[in-house]
Formats: C-alpha cells, structure tokens, sequence
C-alpha cells in the first residue's frame, strides 16, 4: 500500500513539474541556438578554437541541436580532423535524418576521403528532399563534379606516364 502511495505521489509531482521543465528546455534551446550563432562568427573568423568551445557549450544547453553537431564538425575539418568531423556529421543524422546542411557537409567530407560513392547517396537524398532544388544540393552537385574531373584527370596522367 505504501509504495502505491509513493508511486502515485512521484508521478503527480512529475506531471506538475512538466510545464516548467518546457519552460527550462526553451530557455536552454534558446540559449543553445545563441551560442551557436557566436560560435558560427567564431569559426568564420578562423577562431576554431574558440568555435569549438562555443559549440560544445551549445550542445550541453540543448543536446540535440543538429546546427552545434554541424558546427562541431566544421571545426574539426578546419583542424584537418575529417574522421572527427564525419563522426560528429553521423550524430547529426541521427538526430535529424533529413538535415540539409548536415547532408551537405557530410558529402563534402566523404569527398575529402575519396568516398564518392557515399558522397553520391547523400546528393540523391539532397535531390529528393529539394525538389526544386537548394544551395545544398547545388554545393554537393558541384563539388561531385569537381571530384570526378580531378580525378579523371589524374587517371589521364597516369596512364600517359
């Protein structure tokens, strides 16, 4: 009977603290989007470091902010840690499948690590979620092409050497 009682008075207090636990994730979303805004001036300002900082800040006010994870992993490129940077582009996607901007930057990466092929399957997701096309997909479509030419090229090189 006791734990009954314990039970239901645990949850009745849960169910009263939910609208001020919506408040508090708003004032951290909010917060995290700040931070994260800084963060992107930071790292246009080749401030990686202090882009990192930002970022990570921002991904403990609100974990699931996919703009800190993106950001996150533009600073690691920008310190020549692709790997890294992929890592933190894959928890982006996992937060949001559907990402643009992450799909995008992960194409890019791919690319950075001769995996065209996967950098191809995150342009045909681009393709079918901008059906009247984006600057992601434009960024992604282009840097294929380049990719393909350069090396085509250097196919050419190798075997005229």
């Amino acid at each position: 009977m006791r734990k009954s009682n314990l039970l239901l008075a645990i949850g009745l207090g849960a169910m009263m603290a939910l609208p001020a636990a919506a408040q508090t994730s708003d004032k951290h979303q909010s917060l995290s989007r700040e931070l994260v805004a800084q963060a992107t001036v930071a790292l246009r300002a080749d401030k990686a470091t202090d882009a990192r900082l930002l970022f990570e800040r921002a991904l403990v006010a609100d974990p699931a902010n996919v703009a800190a994870l993106v950001g996150l992993g533009q600073v690691a490129e920008a310190q020549g840690l692709t790997g890294r940077g992929l890592k933190y582009y894959r928890r982006a996607l996992e937060v949001e499948p559907n990402h643009k901007m992450a799909l995008e930057a992960q194409a890019l990466a791919f690319l950075k690590r001769d995996m065209a092929d996967r950098a191809e399957n995150n342009r045909e997701k681009l393709a079918r979620l901008c059906l009247k096309g984006c600057d992601a997909l434009t960024s992604v479509t282009a840097a294929l092409e380049d990719y393909h030419a350069n090396h085509a090229d250097a196919s050419m090189a190798q075997k005229e050497g």
